[in-house]
This record gives C-alpha cells, structure tokens and sequence, in this order.
C-alpha cells in the first residue's frame, strides 16, 4: 500500500523556441569534480532568480553551471554515453535523483509500474500526473519536440528557471509574479523530504516518470513522487541502485548505504 503526507501540483511550459537542432551529448565521458555542501539551497530556501539557458544544444553544461552559481555544487557525474543509451523516462528519473543525492538527500529507491503508467498518460495529455490523495508531488514540463536532450532541458527548467519573472526559456505558469505560491514549485517538488517525521510503517520514496515525444505542446515530461511503506509498493521496473551500477555514479554522491 502506498501513503502520501502531500499532494503538490506544479506545471512548466517552454517559451516559443524555433528551429532547435542538436549538435550532439553536451557529454561524451563520465564527469569529474566531488559535491560540496557549502551553500545548499534546500526548500524553503530558494535561487536568487532565474538562470539563462544560452545554448539549447549544452542543457547539462548549463545545469552544471546553475548548480556552482549558488551552491558551490560540482557538475553532476555519470557515464554519460551509458545515460543516452537510457530511455528519457529513465534519464528523468536518474537526474531528478542526482539532484537529490549531490545535495544529501535520499533518493527515490525505484521507478514504479503504476505510477510510471499514471506519468505516462498524463504526459500524452500535457498535464501533471495525479493519483488521488496519495501522491506527493507531481511536475510537468514541455520540451521542443526536436530537441534530443528532454530530460536535461526538463531539469534544468524545472530546478533552474522555475522562479519569478525574468523567466528565460521556461514559463511557470504559477509564478507570474514574485511571490506567488508555485513560485519554484517544481524545483521544491524535487528536493522535497516527505519521509521527515513519517510514522506507521518503514518508508521510502518512489517515482514514475512519463515522456511524449510529441504533443501540442512539445515534447511531454512528468514525474511523480510517492512514500511507500518499504517493500510494500508496486513491482520496480528501474531502481536507483541499479542505475547507480549502470552509470558508474561515485558512491559518495549515490545516497546509497
């Protein structure tokens, strides 16, 4: 049986963005560089104001900058010719952990069968992905279908360019103006702690995570968080510990024990 503390709903569009072609992986190697903790911006704390996307065709060069701006965070490591190899649900799932982990928090244990069905459909119909009371949170973004790095260019809209006007590439469509309520919403959904203070089972957390290439908005993302009592949750189709192995993520930064 799955629980939820929370249920926090967050949407992201992508500004107009013509003619965007992609050149190739922004990564061709594993990265290199350890995590600090020195300036962590943990919800409720958040950016100081957006950061600009320069070039559509260097999404992860763009995160690993956003992430030294404020935080003093090393880029993210991982076997990147391994990651393209992964599907973009897959891809969503190891970065949105990777953000997690390199900032001390605990990842979600695994990708879910239902809840990677529920993030599916509500990615083919352009909307957050809910289910019911029991989800904990749940973010949708829109990508130009033409572009080859989805997972990064959700990421970095949804932890990097999710605040107040100036808003660049992305468009929250909660936070037209500062001080609003879904103002960093997406980035706060990721790096949420919902297992602080659960009682009434052992607990941790899963995701699902959808992709639609193409829509009329773009290209589809969504991720859903859940808390599950521990080996009590739906049949795992990728788990983190596996995708730890697979990319040759350093154990410092996996948030494994």
């Amino acid at each position: 049986m799955t629980f939820a503390r929370s249920s926090v709903l967050s949407r992201i569009i992508v500004w107009s963005v013509l003619a965007l072609m992609v050149v190739g992986w922004a990564n061709s190697g594993a990265r290199v560089g350890a995590a600090t903790t020195a300036h962590l911006l943990l919800p409720p704390r958040e950016p100081t104001g957006n950061f600009r996307l320069t070039n559509v065709n260097q999404v992860l060069t763009a995160i690993d900058a956003a992430r030294h701006a404020e935080e003093g965070l090393a880029p993210l490591r991982f076997d990147a010719t391994r990651f393209a190899r992964l599907s973009v649900p897959e891809q969503i799932f190891v970065t949105s952990n990777l953000e997690r982990t390199t900032r001390g928090l605990y990842p979600a244990v695994a990708m879910t069968s239902r809840l990677d069905a529920i993030a599916t459909a509500a990615a083919r119909r352009d909307e957050d992905p809910t289910d019911g009371s029991r989800s904990f949170s749940s973010i949708w973004s829109s990508a130009p279908a033409s572009l080859g790095q989805s997972a990064f260019f959700a990421d970095f809209g949804w932890m990097y360019d999710d605040g107040p006007p100036p808003q660049y590439i992305f468009r929250n469509v909660d936070c037209a103006r500062a001080g609003e309520g879904g103002c960093w919403g997406h980035r706060d959904n990721i790096l949420s702690n919902p297992l602080t203070g659960w009682a009434g089972c052992p607990s941790e957390l899963v995701s699902g995570t959808g992709f639609a290439p193409r829509t009329p908005d773009g290209a589809s993302l969504t991720e859903i968080f859940e808390v599950a009592c521990s080996r009590s949750h739906d049949a795992a189709v990728f788990t983190w510990r596996h995708a730890v192995a697979y990319l040759h993520i350093p154990a410092n930064e996996s948030g494994l024990s």
